[in-house]
């Protein structure tokens, strides 16, 4: 038997934030702590209105994205970790990534170890030459989906069918399961019959 929740793997996916809490690098304030007040771990406005994240967490990773931006030699972006510089070294990425466009920033960014990302709409996320590569997404009678995960090697999983309808009825949608499973998602004792 195997115990298995998504609610365990999510608080399991807290564990990151548990540890820098416990370092007092986590805030009860929103801006504040280290995965969302700094300048270097956020999202930027484009000039074009779409949107580009940097998570330059490392010092190396720092150091190269204010080269990417030309600011090297700019002594007051030196110290990426003085929370009383984030607000207004915030301020200044804002003005720098809203004078290009979201494709120039990630002409120039996207590969490096500058860690960026553009933000993308699911459409654009599927197109994605790294999510398309995975075959993350597929479009099935003109609805794009997710396909399932994990993948084994040596193992295929089944191709999602079609995405039922709200008012389609309910035993087309658990025609594919077993018997047991279907009597574990109801609690109608004659689903089984």
């Amino acid at each position: 038997m195997v115990d298995a929740a998504i609610v365990d793997g999510s608080a399991h996916m807290m564990n990151l934030l548990l540890s820098l809490k416990a370092a007092g690098q986590v805030a009860s304030i929103r801006g504040c702590s280290i995965l969302d007040g700094p300048h270097w771990y956020s999202t930027y406005r484009c000039a074009d209105g779409n949107f580009i994240s940097v998570g330059s967490l490392e010092p190396k990773f720092y150091a190269l994205l204010c080269k990417k931006l030309g600011l090297a030699g700019d002594s007051s972006f030196d110290d990426g970790y003085d929370r009383d510089a984030w607000p207004e070294l915030k301020q200044r990425f804002s003005e720098i990534f809203a004078m290009r466009t979201r494709e120039e920033w990630r002409a120039l960014l996207e590969g490096s170890d500058a860690c960026f990302a553009p933000v993308l709409d699911p459409d654009e996320a599927a197109r994605h030459p790294h999510m398309a590569a995975r075959g993350v997404y597929r479009e099935i009678d003109n609805i794009l989906q997710a396909m399932p995960a994990p993948r084994f090697s040596g193992s295929s999983l089944p191709i999602p069918g079609p995405i039922p309808l709200h008012h389609e009825d309910p035993s087309t949608i658990r025609r594919g399961w077993s018997k047991p499973d279907r009597c574990g998602i109801t609690a109608r004792t004659d689903c089984c019959e």
